[in-house]
């Protein structure tokens, strides 16, 4: 079987993006704002200066530059890992990402619409990639793009595959 592949257009806010399978983040009865993924997911990639955070089946992407409205984001789904390309992107992260209800979401941190896609139903390892950035105080509007591939595996430990040296400057302290 072919690879599959979307080619979407995403929004960034507040210099985050959400990944997220909606089925793996329904409340729970008795959760505290500790449990918040979100806040779990930032805390994450900034303390270990992924800056893409894991938290709850949730991926933050902590973006370098305040918004922008329209990021081409490419999904690849296979069945075996791709092969590396890591020399072609500013930053790469791999994580796990369960997709349980098959509906694959990103979302601008701030409450913007979410944007959705359908991709088979599985757990998967994500390699986030990123290029296009630009470091630098005041930089507000991002012309990023993003790939995201994914392919069936058991949950494993988020790694940091390239580092983009850029929020060395625009995050000394995270």
């Amino acid at each position: 079987m072919d690879p599959l592949v979307r080619e979407l257009q995403i929004e960034a806010d507040y210099g985050q993006i959400y990944i997220y399978d909606p089925a793996t983040q329904l409340p729970a009865h008795d959760a505290t704002e500790d449990d918040d993924p979100l806040q779990r997911a930032l805390e994450d990639g900034n303390e270990s200066r992924r800056f893409v955070g894991y938290a709850g089946g949730l991926i933050d992407v902590l973006t370098p530059s305040q918004f922008n409205w329209k990021a081409p984001m490419r999904i690849e789904v296979s069945h075996a890992p791709p092969e590396s390309d890591v020399e072609s992107w500013d930053h790469v992260v791999e994580l796990p990402l369960p997709v349980p209800s098959g509906r694959l979401v990103f979302q601008a941190s701030g409450g913007a619409a979410p944007i959705e896609t359908e991709i088979p139903t599985g757990s998967y390892r994500a390699r986030f990639s990123g290029r296009g950035y630009v470091a630098g105080a005041g930089e507000i509007e991002g012309h990023e793009t993003y790939r995201l591939q994914l392919w069936p595996s058991e949950q494993t430990e988020p790694l940091l595959v390239r580092y983009w040296a850029g929020y060395d400057v625009m995050r000394p302290d995270a």
